[in-house]
């Protein structure tokens, strides 16, 4: 028989670690894009939607 609580244990810490980890990346991304000195800000826009229409 299966074990479920120890399956769901384990999918709990590994889902808890990619959260981690995706959130130290975001962080890191936010720091060098504040800590950067090149005082360029671009804005990207899409045109228009799937079917010509305004966004």
């Amino acid at each position: 028989m299966a074990d479920y609580k120890k399956m769901y244990d384990s999918l709990f810490n590994d889902v808890t670690d990619a959260i981690s980890l995706l959130q130290r990346a975001q962080q890191k991304t936010e720091e060098l894009f504040i800590s950067g000195d090149d005082g360029i800000v671009l804005e990207i826009r899409k045109e228009s939607g799937p079917e010509g229409e305004k966004e």
